[in-house]
């Protein structure tokens, strides 16, 4: 019988970075896509996601934030692959806005920089975005853009040549557990591991059932569009507006300068300014998919778009559709599958996960080979929505 150190089910942002802490560690380990690493149909594609370390949602990420910049940093010297943009991150909102005044008390108790800015400053430093007058921000210069596909297939690539296996194409049925260890049941038959890891997305309450109830799979449309004629974004930072209670955020992402031209010159959509609202109502059962990008969609996107950078706002280029996996109060569940000892999982990151990426796939390496793990996750415990307890 094949039996594993380690199985991983899922090769996107975490099961990746999960394979390669395993193959440092010196675990023999097996990866199991049912797709392809950094397919279009998850939650690890759209070539390019914020990073950022000053955190209004929580102040217990920054640690987890800072690990992770820095392992997608050693993960660029070992690859020799460019990951990072630093663009620098803006935030923006009203007078009272949560996520501007959150991320400067965040940048405050850890001592990160962070520019705090009012609305005259704004209008001087980044002359794209249309503020009012009672517009606050604040700008971190060592944050930007990760380009995910790249960052998983560099993962996937290290872990691989370390000798990790992964299988594409395989669908996990089943994860269960006994006195020997844990079986993985497959569509190609049934792998057997002393421990395993779920970092399967959008797909995870499928695998754990009794996670259900806590995960709602929803549908996210990104757009990128055309500057007006005239207008260079090419300086522009990635940036996050609060537009008020009762209101989605819209968040955009700076052309990335490693995009490659088309063949007739115009920048490819990665080169382009990428725009999205933060967060969705519609559900999606993943198997089935997002439904595709409609003018609706994207007429929306433009008519806000247009409120708070009117010359960036031109022609939608392309536009796409990736998932958000959300947990009821939006943090990320991180820990041992409930009722199980040798199953571990990241799940629910609702829509700001990747940029944690290496962090989770240490944690969850940690906890699987070693039983604990140093980094602070005390916060993410699935024990807080008291799954799995008995009535």
């Amino acid at each position: 019988m094949n039996r594993w150190d380690l199985i991983v089910i899922g090769a996107g942002a975490v099961g990746s970075a999960a394979l390669r802490a395993a193959t440092e560690a010196g675990a023999r380990v097996l990866g199991l896509e049912q797709h392809t690493p950094a397919n279009a149909r998850g939650s690890s594609h759209g070539h390019s996601r914020i990073f950022r370390h000053a955190y209004f949602e929580h102040p217990d990420y920054v640690p987890l934030l800072r690990y992770a910049t820095a392992r997608f940093e050693s993960l660029e010297r070992e690859s020799g692959v460019a990951l990072l943009h630093r663009c620098g991150m803006l935030l923006m909102g009203g007078r009272g806005s949560a996520v501007v005044r959150g991320s400067v008390e965040s940048a405050r108790r850890s001592g990160l920089p962070l520019d705090a800015l009012d609305a005259a400053a704004l209008h001087e430093r980044f002359p794209w975005f249309a503020v009012a007058d009672d517009t606050i921000g604040a700008f971190e210069a060592n944050a930007g853009l990760v380009r995910p596909e790249a960052a998983v297939h560099a993962a996937v690539g290290i872990a691989s040549a370390r000798g990790a296996v992964l299988r594409t194409d395989c669908r996990v049925a089943e994860v269960t557990e006994d006195g020997a260890g844990v079986s993985v049941v497959t569509d190609a038959g049934t792998e057997h591991g002393a421990a395993a890891i779920i970092a399967a997305g959008p797909w995870a309450p499928l695998l754990m059932p009794e996670l259900g109830p806590l995960l709602r799979v929803t549908r996210q449309v990104q757009a990128w569009v055309e500057p007006l004629d005239g207008t260079d974004a090419s300086a522009m930072p990635c940036w996050l507006y609060d537009r008020g209670p009762g209101q989605r955020a819209m968040y955009g992402l700076a052309p990335d300068p490693s995009a490659p031209a088309s063949p007739d010159r115009r920048p490819a959509p990665s080169g382009r300014p990428k725009v999205a609202f933060h967060g969705s109502d519609v559900v999606v059962d993943p198997d089935r998919g997002a439904a595709p990008v409609t003018a609706t969609d994207t007429d929306a996107i433009l008519a806000a778009y247009r409120r708070i950078a009117p010359t960036l706002a031109g022609q939608v280029a392309e536009s796409a559709t990736c998932l958000y996996t959300m947990s009821p109060d939006e943090h990320f569940i991180v820990g041992s599958r409930p009722g199980c000892r040798r199953t571990f999982f990241a799940a629910g990151l609702s829509g700001h996960g990747f940029k944690l990426a290496p962090a989770l796939g240490d944690v969850l390496v940690d906890l699987a080979l070693r039983g604990d793990t140093a980094l602070p996750i005390g916060f993410l415990s699935p024990a807080r929505f008291a799954v799995g307890r008995p009535n």
